[in-house]
């Protein structure tokens, strides 16, 4: 198991509601996929350099995790179902 961040970037008009169901689910997919959430940074919502999706802002998250790296194309197919996940980055800190 290696160290990685997780940087996400979420919808900010999507309401916390489904914001916060979101972040649930994406806990859910990573408990599942053996990872180990060590640290959860909420940035919250921040302007953007360039537009996304047409919007200026962006509300971000970052994971600080344990995971076995051959699980993140799993872990990738999750986050790309979820309409309110704009953006996401793993980084392995070890390399």
């Amino acid at each position: 198991m290696a160290q990685y961040e997780l940087m996400m970037m979420l919808n900010p008009q999507a309401g916390q509601e489904q914001l916060d169901s979101s972040v649930e689910a994406v806990k859910t997919a990573l408990s599942e996929a053996g990872a180990t959430v060590e640290k959860e940074d909420v940035w919250g919502e921040k302007k953007l350099a360039y537009k996304v999706k047409g919007s200026s802002k962006g509300y971000y998250i970052l994971y600080t995790l344990e995971l076995d790296g051959t699980k993140i194309k799993d872990i990738s197919k999750l986050f790309n179902l979820d309409k309110t996940i704009w953006r996401y980055m793993f980084v392995n800190l070890e390399a």
